[in-house]
């Protein structure tokens, strides 16, 4: 995912002109570089810079500089409450230790920015962290960025000059930073870093309020679909051949084609349609035979185990999957800390497939199965909503929720 440091973009700022000479910076910069230097040791390009006349004498301020403090990635300004947000500002004219006295004020914008901490300081640095103002009381729709305008003032023997960064063209959060905020702000367990922020293959994946995921293991969310409906398909093509095809049985009773292993309570259930003379013992469900299959009477099995083939797809089953927290609040989730959050953890409705020989009580404990072989019994259960735990062959269940 591309991510544009909005500091280089300076050249596509309207100049705010407090002073006669107030100039601002160029597109010189390469993007996704980091802090510039200008080359050979020259200051880097100003973002922002204002010039008076102090006796006789021009006298610059030039805001040099913004970016997020935060090792491993590229300068950015966009940033999460955690990380340190740096500005740089420099003098040039007049007399030496100008840099000293310049002071800098950082104002939130919109009620969801909380105050800066600290919120005025002196000197060529400023160093601050953002706060969040945001409620925690769930939502279906993204939060807004938190933002901050920054300006630096320096008075010169009675004359102010001041420059400031407009904060919907520098600091301001990025989408990325928005979702990864909800999580400093609910104080989850897992706080994602950039790299666990990505957009996924499948928009089934994502049942957030934005258009990109978090996963604490990046790529699993998509894996454990994979290994989930594999599984499936191997529970219901599970029979066993008992007497080869075209083979005498030892009587017309003999079974010739029986199910699989059990599936939990339910039992073994049937996957094959007799064929020939043979004979289905037990009852059919959805058009198709649910149990053992017999010689028939001519005693010669007729029929090949797994006839039916039977091949689903489990996206178009995904009830939920990644939700950011404030989704997870809004649909009633009782932890912060849900595997939704991680991207670790799929809700499936298996009542929305149509298989010959299952109905969807029975295909609820087909998939539970399935997500128990995949993920471990703890982690493969069924549900009615995000809280009530149920069999899998209750009436009442709704969904299967299979995590890693």
């Amino acid at each position: 995912m591309k991510r544009n440091p909005r500091w280089w973009l300076a050249a596509g700022l309207t100049c705010i002109v407090l002073a006669t000479g107030c100039t601002c910076g160029t597109e010189e910069a390469k993007e996704d570089a980091g802090p510039a230097t200008g080359g050979s040791g020259a200051p880097p390009p100003p973002l922002v810079e204002v010039t008076k006349d102090i006796g006789g004498q021009p006298v610059t301020l030039a805001l040099t500089e913004v970016f997020t403090r935060r090792e491993g990635t590229t300068a950015r300004t966009s940033f999460v409450t955690r990380e340190e947000t740096v500005a740089h500002a420099r003098v040039e004219g007049g007399e030496p230790g100008l840099a000293d006295r310049i002071r800098w004020t950082v104002k939130p914008v919109g009620a969801q920015s909380g105050p800066a901490l600290p919120a005025a300081a002196t000197g060529p640095e400023l160093v601050f962290k953002g706060t969040s103002a945001l409620p925690k009381t769930g939502s279906r729709d993204p939060n807004p960025p938190l933002e901050y305008e920054v300006s630096a003032s320096l008075v010169v023997d009675g004359v102010t000059l001041e420059a400031k960064l407009p904060a919907t063209t520098f600091i301001r959060q990025e989408e990325a930073d928005i979702l990864r905020q909800e999580y400093v702000d609910y104080g989850t367990k897992f706080q994602p870093t950039l790299t666990s922020v990505s957009t996924p293959g499948r928009t089934t994946l994502n049942r957030g309020n934005y258009s990109i995921i978090v996963e604490e293991k990046p790529g699993e969310l998509e894996k454990l679909l994979r290994d989930v409906e594999a599984e499936v398909n191997r529970l219901l093509n599970d029979d066993v051949q008992v007497v080869p095809v075209g083979t005498r049985a030892a009587s017309p009773s003999s079974t010739v084609v029986s199910p699989g292993q059990a599936v939990l309570m339910l039992g073994a259930l049937g996957d094959t349609e007799p064929k020939g003379d043979d004979v289905c013992v037990g009852a059919r469900v959805n058009g198709g035979c649910a149990g053992v299959i017999r010689a028939g009477p001519n005693g010669i099995a007729d029929t090949p185990a797994n006839n039916r083939a039977t091949r689903v797809s489990l996206e178009s089953i995904i009830t939920s999957a990644f939700r950011n927290p404030q989704r997870n609040k809004f649909i009633g989730s009782g932890s912060i800390d849900s595997r939704h959050t991680r991207g670790l953890a799929l809700d499936l409705d298996p009542r929305m497939l149509s298989i010959p020989g299952k109905d969807g009580r029975q295909l609820m404990c087909v998939v539970e199965l399935a997500g128990i072989r995949v993920a471990g019994e703890p982690n493969s259960f069924t549900e009615n909503g995000p809280i009530t735990f149920l069999d899998c062959n209750d009436p009442a269940a709704d969904h299967v929720h299979v995590q890693r």
